[in-house]
């Protein structure tokens, strides 16, 4: 399957609101404005080895945008053995932001997939981009999962994240990689004071703030379930889970 989507995001200047403006999508995309979000939904059973999807976002000049998904993404094998790709393109105006806080990807065994974020920045934009991934169902391995994240300021890099997950992957259940941990958080918040780095561990949680700029800083976090690196996450960055007005 070949999947395609796309958002707009205008501000409206006689309400002082921002709003959906335009969405097109067509199958595994389902796009719906909802009680202040734009809300993604699956139509169909998607990525299965071999999908090619792809999204693109837009925030126009001055508007505000908060779009994530309605449920897990699950991310299955197929049966002639090919990867899927999901690819999201994501541009930001002048003075505008975008929450971009999706549930996690799901790997499941025998699948192999990238997920591939890029994120282009007005010199004055801001943006808060979360993504989680679960490595594995319940009692089972994960498949091949490899995430990259971008992301662009005024034309120039601010972030470049690339990083592969899976039992076959070098390091795996190492330190280099995420040793035992089931549950990955990855993010980059542009617009906040981003002051010095810190990190919190436990026996099942490991999570670090690091500035990138004055403004901007990435988290990392990882630890043996969701519940677990959702609150490690809100106590060290309650930045990535403040209410925006």
């Amino acid at each position: 399957m070949k999947g395609h989507g796309s958002i707009r995001v205008a501000y409206d200047e006689r309400s002082g609101r921002s709003s959906l403006s335009s969405a097109a999508s067509g199958p595994p995309f389902g796009i719906r404005s909802c009680a202040g979000r734009i809300l993604i939904a699956a139509s169909a059973a998607a990525p299965v080895g071999g999908d090619e999807l792809s999204l693109d976002v837009a925030v126009d000049d001055g508007a505000c945008a908060d779009v994530g998904t309605v449920a897990s993404t699950v991310v299955l094998p197929g049966p002639t053995g090919e990867p899927s790709t999901m690819s999201t393109r994501c541009r930001v105006g002048r003075d505008a932001h975008l929450d971009w806080i999706g549930e996690p990807t799901v790997s499941v065994v025998g699948s192999t997939h990238t997920v591939t974020t890029a994120v282009t920045l007005d010199a004055s934009a801001t943006c808060r981009i979360v993504e989680e991934v679960s490595l594995g169902r319940t009692r089972e391995d994960s498949g091949l999962l490899r995430l990259v994240l971008r992301v662009e300021r005024d034309g120039r890099p601010l972030v470049h994240h690339d990083e592969s997950f899976g039992p076959r992957v070098r390091g795996a259940g190492s330190s280099v990689s995420v040793g035992a941990a089931r549950h990955v958080l990855s993010a980059i918040l542009v617009g906040v004071g981003a002051g010095p780095a810190r990190s919190f561990v436990c026996d099942s949680v490991r999570v670090a703030w690091l500035p990138v700029s004055d403004d901007a800083a990435v988290v990392f976090a990882v630890g043996t379930d969701r519940p677990g690196v959702v609150d490690a996450v809100s106590r060290l960055a309650p930045e990535l889970t403040a209410r925006r007005d």
